[in-house]
């Protein structure tokens, strides 16, 4: 065996290995991620008293679930007369912040072939809209239909 065509091999088993890596990811990107048609969702953040101290996204397929999660640690919460048998909870939380003129701002929820993705805006105090010095927990309680798929967040104006 020459030396040679060993390297040789190795190339083409490294150059395989590329084209599929490619290969996957244009799959991901033009194909998985595609096909996005707007999801109807109903914001019922203004009919929920809670505190999510993490950051974080949460999906919930029952009431009791949902009203578990928000009151844990034995803190209060008021949670939204909601029915999830043909629609989900979808909750999105900033996690603590300073002021008060933090908040979240769904911008909208598409249905793509092999996902759902929440699209959020994290406004934040600017010297016109400084808010108070005081401790917040941004979130927003939206629902959307079931789908079965993977719900994922797409979050703005933060890096």
């Amino acid at each position: 065996m020459h030396r040679g065509s060993w390297s040789g091999r190795r190339a083409a088993a490294v150059a395989a290995a590329l084209l599929a890596a490619t290969g996957w990811i244009g799959r991901q990107e033009l194909w998985a991620h595609a096909g996005s048609v707007p999801l109807e969702w109903r914001d019922l953040t203004r009919q929920t008293l809670a505190e999510p101290v993490r950051a974080e996204l949460r999906v919930f397929r029952s009431r009791q679930a949902l009203r578990a999660y928000l009151r844990r640690g034995g803190r209060s919460a008021t949670v939204p007369r909601l029915d999830l048998r043909e629609r989900e909870a979808v909750l999105v939380a900033a996690g603590p912040r300073s002021s008060s003129a933090y908040e979240l701002e769904v911008l909208g929820v598409e249905e793509q072939r092999t996902r759902v993705v929440v699209r959020v805006r994290e406004r934040t105090p600017s010297l016109a809209r400084p808010g108070a010095a005081t401790l917040v927990f941004p979130f927003r309680l939206i629902t959307i239909d079931r789908t079965g798929k993977p719900v994922t967040l797409e979050l703005e104006g933060r890096p």
